[in-house]
């Protein structure tokens, strides 16, 4: 990426919402002592709770926009183009001679991939919790896959597939952190997510880590497959901003770094409205 149009996106990606710590509410207190019970009743009230604090997130979204056209049989509702149905059809002279414009939000694909290794147990889990929640309740389910990765790799939501995003936010709660770092296997998963689909999508990666990869090989490799990889760096002890920036730079993307993990729900969204943009 030209180094003026990571400074660029840099700058955009401000502290205008500060991350916020959970303390000793009811979010933290069902997480660490209820939700292991195997009772649904607190299954379901974490889940609202996390969504919850999601929502608070994105309470002033700012997505790109797009203008489409298309025939009044396919969308009644819509604001009649003129200008563009004459040019068309001059006589207008059936209802499918008119043409009708609305404003839509700019459709993206996303594929995110998490670090749930055991370094990323307890309330650093809680946190990415919310951040998954932001990610989807931001990008369309058919548009948005999340995979988890340590030791091994598993995906909790699929790219093309429609599933309720409490029901993913679920998945993702129930996938406690455990094992070693494996970065590599994480974006091969992340790849297989547009393979598996044949969409032509553009390979749109959003990666959080600490770039310390304990296990695996060469993330070089596998990060160069990706259209616009996009890093999340989550500071910390042991972890490796140059990693990180290697991997984004190999991937076509940028490193936007994370310095207190209590910001990884808010840093998450930033992102989000930068890839909209690319």
């Amino acid at each position: 990426m030209p180094p003026e149009k990571q400074a660029e996106m840099e700058m955009a990606f401000s502290d205008e919402n500060a991350g916020f710590g959970l303390s000793n509410d009811k979010l933290r207190q069902i997480y660490f002592e209820k939700a292991q019970s195997g009772d649904p009743k607190w299954d379901r009230e974490l889940v609202s709770l996390v969504l919850d604090r999601a929502r608070r997130v994105i309470s002033h979204p700012s997505r790109p926009k797009l203008r489409k056209v298309e025939n009044f049989l396919t969308n009644p509702f819509g604001e009649l183009a003129l200008e563009e149905s004459i040019e068309e059809s001059p006589l207008l002279a059936m209802p499918e001679d008119f043409l009708v414009e609305e404003v839509v939000d700019k459709p993206f694909s996303c594929v995110a991939m998490l670090d749930t290794s055991s370094s990323m147990n307890g309330e650093k889990h809680l946190l990415a919790s919310i951040a998954v929640a932001v990610l989807l309740l931001e990008v369309k389910p058919p548009d948005a896959s999340v995979v988890l990765f340590s030791s091994k790799a598993q995906s909790i939501k699929s790219l093309s597939t429609q599933e309720s995003v409490a029901d993913t936010v679920l998945k993702f709660l129930k996938a406690r952190p455990r094992g070693f770092t494996n970065i590599r296997l994480g974006l091969e998963h992340g790849i297989k997510q547009y393979q598996m689909t044949a969409s032509g999508k553009r390979k749109v990666g959003l990666l959080a880590s600490d770039g310390r990869s304990t296990e695996g090989g060469d993330v070089l490799e596998i990060a160069r497959q990706f259209d616009f990889l996009l890093v999340l760096h989550l500071h910390g002890a042991g972890s490796h901003i140059e990693a990180s920036r290697e991997m984004a730079e190999a991937g076509s993307g940028v490193c936007l770094e994370v310095e207190d993990f209590s910001e990884l729900p808010n840093r998450l969204y930033d992102a989000i409205r930068l890839l909209a943009r690319i």
